[in-house]
């Protein structure tokens, strides 16, 4: 059960809190999806999971009403230190963006690992930066950006994981900029980290 949405003025920065003691902000246009899980499957199963989700660009095409241009979510993990927890989950950009079936991948390169602080606490972040995506849908795009941080987490899990997902190369995609934004946004949730 995520915690409740958290009301702004219309045009405010959008705060959603997750069930990990940690808040993250989107901006005001994009769709938060606070009670909605999100994630990806192949012909192989699941792939990925994320929660308190948030979404911008649903419907830009007209032949899939549910694609977006941009996703961001949380999920967590235990048993695992911050550095393998972001590696684990930036790694399955190559699953995310392949064929249905996996045959055909896109090429991946990954950035990081690159320290940062979250609300004055150690967190890691990898960025994969995906080209040449197999054209199975013809809504899907040609390149994305899938950044992950992985920070300690207050409840419910040892390690918090932040998912941001841009697609690029495509009318009315967002600048990289809004994945920084959105990162520096978090912060322990009301409540939560003193």
């Amino acid at each position: 059960m995520p915690p409740p949405k958290i009301d702004v003025p219309p045009g405010a920065d959008q705060p959603i809190a997750t069930k990990y003691g940690l808040t993250y902000e989107i901006p005001p246009d994009w769709a938060n999806e606070y009670s909605v899980v999100t994630g990806w499957e192949s012909d192989r199963g699941e792939i990925s999971r994320y929660s308190t989700a948030a979404r911008f660009g649903a419907g830009y095409c007209p032949e899939d009403k549910f694609e977006g241009l941009a996703v961001a979510g949380a999920t967590g993990r235990n048993g695992v230190d911050l550095d393998t927890a972001a590696r684990d989950h930036v790694h399955l950009a190559e699953r995310i963006f392949a064929s249905s079936g996996e045959r055909f991948k896109p090429k991946v390169q990954y950035v990081g690992p690159t320290q940062i602080t979250v609300a004055g606490r150690p967190a890691v972040r990898y960025t994969a930066i995906v080209t040449d995506v197999p054209k199975e849908r013809k809504c899907g795009p040609p390149t994305a950006l899938f950044d992950i941080v992985a920070t300690p987490g207050y409840a419910t899990a040892e390690v918090m994981i932040l998912m941001i997902e841009l697609h690029q190369g495509l009318p009315g995609t967002l600048d990289p900029t809004v994945t920084d934004r959105i990162i520096a946004s978090l912060r322990p949730s009301e409540g939560y980290g003193g």
